[in-house]
């Protein structure tokens, strides 16, 4: 394990630390992105008074930054929610700025690169048409391929931008792609959907708590970018401890419903990497219940080496790292894609790195 982990499962550790644990400290916290979480244990614990002044204006910095950030992505989300609500379209918000507009434990901390939202599979293509003649356009330069990709393959539509703002939207009809090993029944979702106030008093429809839950487990382990994937099993646990506080019994639902959607394999992974890493406390009989799932034990094995040195790591940048990104890399894509399609993607993308680029007198214009 790795000093920041030490720092998440228990945060009194650093009343013994000098220069040298606080200089490995930052980079490590700051490369997970958890550099608010950190700052929000200390002064949780009355630890503040233990951290160096300049470690501490850095932390108070990335909280400010992260401030911002948020600012942003609430902004975009009132955009986005009244586009598609005067297009009598339902939307439900998911991951950050569903904590965010929840007000849920990360969001006191929790920095976010896009907005996540989901619609009913059959609204997508009208949500998307929807958002485009409202000034949200591609993101990105996309080919017919990706294009393809996206439309036929993937869970969601390529990612959007509005046209005076930076703020990406990432517009779902499901949590996992249709042609994944993991197939959710997005009706599910919406049956099992809350109503609850928004922040400037508008209905707001979430996702169930269960459900919360196990999108930040699919999402991890079934991403294809894992680095940084700490941050998700800190949202994991703090969402857990919420959750359990007000219901004795959410731990058990947790695993019934992974099982209905089909899920508990990711639900094996983020809540066992939440007991190793960060000290996720889980009552026995979960534990049997989540166990029930796990692979078979070298697989188990193997997969707990992989997360633990990508998510843990004793430094920023070690060989063992690099290593186990690219193995949950090429993992993630087997849960994702059946091989035929696999292959065809890969051999795709492989071509058209090799594809030299055009001479300078021939770019266009």
């Amino acid at each position: 394990m790795s000093l920041l982990t030490d720092v998440l499962g228990e945060p009194a550790v650093v009343r013994d630390w000098g220069a040298a644990e606080w200089n490995a400290l930052l980079p490590l916290a700051r490369a997970a992105r958890l550099l608010g979480r950190c700052l929000a244990l200390f002064e949780e614990r009355g630890l503040t008074d233990a951290l160096p002044a300049r470690l501490l204006d850095q932390l108070h910095g990335a909280r400010a930054q992260t401030r911002y950030v948020q600012g942003q992505a609430l902004r975009e989300w009132r955009q986005v929610a009244a586009t598609l609500h005067a297009a009598d379209i339902d939307v439900m918000p998911l991951k950050g700025v569903a904590y965010l507009l929840a007000g849920l434990p990360p969001a006191g901390w929790r920095n976010l690169s896009d907005v996540d939202l989901l619609v009913r599979p059959d609204a997508v293509d009208a949500a998307e048409a929807a958002l485009k003649q409202a000034g949200w356009r591609a993101s990105g330069e996309l080919d017919s391929y990706d294009e393809h990709y996206y439309r036929d393959w993937m869970h969601e539509v390529p990612p959007l931008v509005h046209a005076r703002r930076d703020m990406e939207v990432d517009l779902h009809h499901n949590l996992a792609p249709p042609v994944s090993r993991v197939r959710i029944d997005a009706a599910l979702l919406w049956r099992a959907a809350v109503t609850a106030p928004g922040p400037d008093g508008v209905p707001l429809t979430l996702p169930a708590p269960t459900d919360l839950l196990l999108h930040n487990a699919i999402h991890l382990f079934m991403n294809d970018e894992l680095r940084g994937g700490l941050r998700d099993i800190v949202d994991f646990r703090d969402l857990f401890v919420h959750f359990s506080a007000a219901d004795t019994d959410f731990a058990t639902q947790l695993v019934r419903r992974a099982e209905q959607l089909g899920c508990a394999r990711a639900l094996y992974y983020a809540a066992s990497a939440a007991q190793r890493l960060i000290g996720l406390s889980l009552p026995g009989d979960v534990v049997a219940g989540i166990r029930r799932h796990a692979p078979a034990p070298p697989v188990d094995a193997l997969m707990r080496w992989l997360i633990d040195r990508l998510l843990a790591p004793v430094r920023p940048g070690t060989a063992a790292a690099a290593i186990a990104e690219r193995a949950l890399f090429v993992r993630s894509h087997w849960i994702r894609m059946p091989p035929r399609l696999l292959l065809r993607h890969l051999a795709h993308k492989w071509l058209k790195r090799r594809k030299p680029p055009l001479p300078a007198t021939e770019l266009p214009g």
